[in-house]
């Protein structure tokens, strides 16, 4: 069976697009909609999203599902998406969303499971590549192994980590919904051909941003190790890292937009 069920849908026209949904959105909300910022960090945990709204001063945007904080600091040039939930289904619509609004660059950020036990706690992996063993980039692009970051992006962040003499890692995920089947055999393969960690996003964020023309990124602060016979989970250790993953994110795209 192919992968999406009928191939010819690249070819096809949507029946309900981005655009319609915000022309909807805008005709019911009460005052005009807000003027969203040309960079967003995507925030998949609560926590790290309740750091950004008390550590910095923002204006809060609700006419998203989830909420978009819009950062002064950067003179409202770069926002942080959050309070969604977590998976590439919900990331790409909102990503639509958001793109359609003139959104043009964006930098997904959490937690990952890492493959490779020379990578340390708290050192940043910097995401060029992913896997796509979720469902939603395969609607966006046609199917292949792998969906690829913005390079320009990647570049602009390890530009930012090496002058600040960052430990960081660069290299390719592993993108899967079922966090529960990550299995023995998938981590063996996956390790072996060189992929340092395991999310639920980073695929289909690349994937949407090639399909509708846009920027993208992804970066990750280790919360778990994964072994062919065990399972480490550190979250507990890695409040402070993703903190500074937060801030390290915004200071990256507020220089890629400038």
């Amino acid at each position: 069976m192919p992968f999406p069920n009928l191939p010819g849908k690249y070819d096809a026209d949507p029946v309900a697009t981005p655009d319609h949904n915000n022309e909807y959105r805008d005709e019911r909300a009460d005052g005009d909609a807000v003027e969203p910022p040309e960079g967003v960090v995507v925030c998949y945990s609560r926590s790290l999203m309740e750091y950004f709204v008390e550590s910095y001063d923002g204006e809060l945007v609700e006419q998203y599902y989830g909420d978009l904080y819009v950062l002064n600091d950067t003179d409202g040039r770069v926002g942080v998406l959050g309070e969604f939930g977590i998976g590439a289904p919900t990331t790409a619509i909102l990503m639509d969303e958001l793109v359609a609004d003139g959104v043009e660059t964006f930098l997904s950020i959490g937690y990952t499971g890492c493959l490779d036990r020379s990578v340390e706690m708290g050192e940043f992996v910097v995401c060029d590549s992913a896997v796509r063993d979720e469902g939603t980039s395969h609607h966006y692009v046609e199917s292949a192994k792998y969906a690829h970051a913005t390079e320009a992006v990647v570049d602009a962040t390890t530009d930012l980590l090496d002058e600040r003499d960052e430990p960081y890692h660069v290299g390719p995920s592993w993108t899967t919904d079922a966090l529960y089947r990550e299995t023995d055999l998938e981590v063996e393969t996956y390790a072996a051909e060189g992929v340092l960690t395991v999310e639920m996003e980073a695929s289909a964020v690349f994937a949407v941003a090639d399909h509708r023309g846009v920027d993208a990124g992804a970066m990750f602060v280790v919360s778990d190790y994964l072994g062919t016979d065990d399972w480490e989970p550190k979250f507990h250790l890695t409040a402070e890292d993703m903190q500074h993953l937060g801030d390290t994110a915004v200071d990256v795209l507020a220089r890629y937009v400038d």
